[in-house]
């Protein structure tokens, strides 16, 4: 493995900050042209949730850390759990309380 320079490593995180926030600024700067019920923002809208999306199955599938302990069956339970209670309920905190809850139990008692 590749020993990275003190100025290596700040110019990464610099570059990174830089990409990030270069394209934060532009939909700022961009924001005021476009209309928020356009099929422009639909897809913009679209792909951000899928992205989040993407994120969270990742991390549920193939997690690292400690998470990566625990069974599958369990994680993917305990997101039915959740989604249940979001679609029955209609509250986020209420769903996150029960998956967090489902998931705790699960861990600790099987």
């Amino acid at each position: 493995m590749a020993e990275y320079t003190l100025f290596e490593t700040w110019l990464t995180i610099f570059l990174a900050a830089l990409a990030t926030f270069s394209w934060r600024f532009s939909g700022l700067i961009l924001s005021d042209y476009i209309r928020p019920d356009s099929l422009l923002m639909k897809w913009i809208n679209a792909v951000a949730y899928a992205m989040v999306a993407a994120v969270l199955m990742r991390i549920l599938v193939f997690p690292t850390g400690v998470l990566s302990t625990t069974p599958l069956n369990y994680r993917l339970a305990c997101l039915a759990i959740g989604l249940l209670l979001m679609f029955l309920t209609r509250k986020l905190w209420l769903a996150i309380l029960g998956a967090m809850s489902a998931f705790a139990v699960l861990v600790t008692y099987f």
